[in-house]
């Protein structure tokens, strides 16, 4: 390269100075927020002061609080949002932190003050098992703690009995305690025999029980806002060839966060499971 050539060079940076002094007002606080494109080996070298962060050599750091970086020297090229708390590494990984979750959880916002954390998008709690010395007692199984962002809840009951004749039935609640009013809809069975209001609880059958009976049980519940809950329930039984099905919906006083399988409080369970997955 002769002098002219580097003549031209300087003259042509000089000239990018200039339009840079004149964005900025020629001001280091200005040159914090937009500064310089640099020459160097062939290849232009993106340089974009933002606080104290910057972009270099194609890694991006956004602001001094790092909340978006992809920085090769950070991490080997990772793309971390949020003060290191999200991480989209060169190996299609996404971590929080340094943590990378485990199979089958997601990415759930943990509100506006807090960072993510990882989550499971379908959570599967531990199944109780019926019987009349069960845990709490034997007329019931409770389910507490349940979170509050969740928008569904499967129940599901497998081969389960009781030793009285009054219908097992089911109970939403919040943390001031289980709701015993204004569940409203019906179940009714699929041989046309005569169906049963809700009102005080979500019945699983609508027919004359039986201690004999053996039954099992998919309810579904799905969160339509502002605490209204609306929900399916099928039942069959395994002693007898019928089936009962059912339709409701509840409005809670409150954000859901307890589900009770019972019967009336003095009849028992004397057989069989029960399990809560929500999402």
């Amino acid at each position: 390269m002769s002098v002219g050539d580097f003549a031209n060079v300087y003259a042509s940076i000089n000239n990018l100075q200039n339009q840079f002094d004149a964005i900025t007002g020629n001001t280091l606080s200005n040159y914090n927020q937009l500064s310089r494109i640099v020459f160097q080996q062939g290849n232009i070298y993106n340089s974009i002061y933002y606080g104290t962060g910057n972009i270099v050599s194609n890694n991006i750091v956004v602001n001094n609080n790092a909340n978006i970086i992809r920085n090769d020297d950070m991490n080997n090229g990772n793309l971390i949002i949020n003060n290191s708390n999200l991480i989209l590494n060169n190996n299609s990984k996404i971590a929080l932190g340094t943590n990378y979750g485990s199979s089958g959880q997601v990415i759930v916002s943990n509100g506006i003050s807090s960072p993510p954390v990882w989550d499971s998008s379908l959570i599967l709690l531990t199944q109780r098992t019926l019987s009349t010395s069960g845990t709490p007692s034997g007329s019931s199984a409770t389910y507490l703690n349940i979170p509050s962002w969740v928008n569904q809840i499967v129940v599901t009951i497998n081969q389960a009995s009781t030793n009285g004749t009054a219908v097992p039935n089911l109970l939403l609640g919040t943390s001031a305690g289980l709701v015993t009013s204004g569940y409203s809809g019906s179940v009714g069975a699929y041989s046309g025999e005569g169906g049963d209001y809700l009102s005080t609880n979500i019945l699983l059958w609508n027919t004359t029980w039986s201690a004999a009976n053996i039954f099992y049980s998919v309810i579904t519940f799905y969160h339509m806002g502002s605490n209204i809950w609306v929900f399916r329930i099928n039942t069959s039984l395994s002693n007898s060839a019928l089936a009962t099905v059912g339709n409701g919906t509840v409005t809670l006083p409150g954000t859901l966060d307890r589900v009770q399988l019972t019967i009336n409080g003095t009849q028992l369970f004397d057989n069989g499971t029960i399990n809560i997955r929500y999402q």
